[in-house]
């Protein structure tokens, strides 16, 4: 008897390990090894990446969940399409920001990202650069990309740009500032950013918010 109560007992010291590993059966997310499909318009994948931040209007797109994140009326709102106010922006040209891969929700600290890239800062960030051949900014590898920099030739490119067009000369960013704060540099995620430790990134559980306000 003693003897099943102990093959039992190390039974549920395995399993319980084992539940612990796999983190309660939700994916855990680690670094790169969550991906995400990536959408047609969007620039080259980073793996890990779940948010890109549009500047120029100030919205967000969820790889995981396939929508964008904009505000109306002081309130987020969530939806497979740009809204019809956005209808002048285009998303195979505009630039993009792709968040840093610990960041959760991101909307909800509107006011870094904001703040740290303002609309339409790379025009003036990049000196003696056409910021036409921006195609945006990468917080995990901390450096801008470029049309036709990733992935197949001549990705990303402007259209009716030859393919063979030699690349562009990459210049120094030019320290710049925004309501007395750097502009340009990526948002430090701080442990209130990051996703809650029993959801993992899988997964939404999100509510409409509204808006925190900016403090600049």
């Amino acid at each position: 008897m003693k003897k099943t109560f102990r093959r039992m007992g190390s039974a549920w010291l395995v399993c319980g390990l084992v539940w612990l590993m796999a983190g309660c059966g939700t994916p855990a997310y680690v670094g790169t090894e969550i991906q995400y499909a990536n959408p047609d318009w969007a620039p080259t994948y980073v793996p890990g990446v779940r948010y890109y931040y549009f500047p120029d209007i100030e919205a967000y797109y969820d790889l995981s969940d396939q929508e964008f994140v904009y505000l109306d009326n002081g309130q987020w709102l969530f939806s497979p399409q740009l809204p019809g106010l956005y209808a002048g922006f285009d998303l195979y040209s505009g630039f993009v920001v792709s968040l840093d891969w610990h960041v959760y929700q991101p909307w909800m600290h509107h006011q870094f990202y904001v703040s740290h890239y303002p609309r339409y800062y790379y025009r003036s960030y990049y000196p003696g650069q056409d910021y036409h051949n921006l195609r945006g900014f990468d917080e995990n590898y901390r450096k801008p990309f470029y049309r036709g920099s990733q992935g197949l030739p001549g990705q990303n490119l402007p259209r009716g740009l030859p393919r063979n067009q030699p690349p562009a000369q990459h210049p120094v960013p030019q320290p710049s500032r925004y309501y007395g704060k750097p502009i340009g540099r990526p948002v430090r995620v701080t442990p209130q950013m990051r996703p809650p430790a029993s959801s993992g990134q899988s997964g939404t559980g999100r509510q409409p918010r509204t808006a925190p306000k900016r403090n600049f």
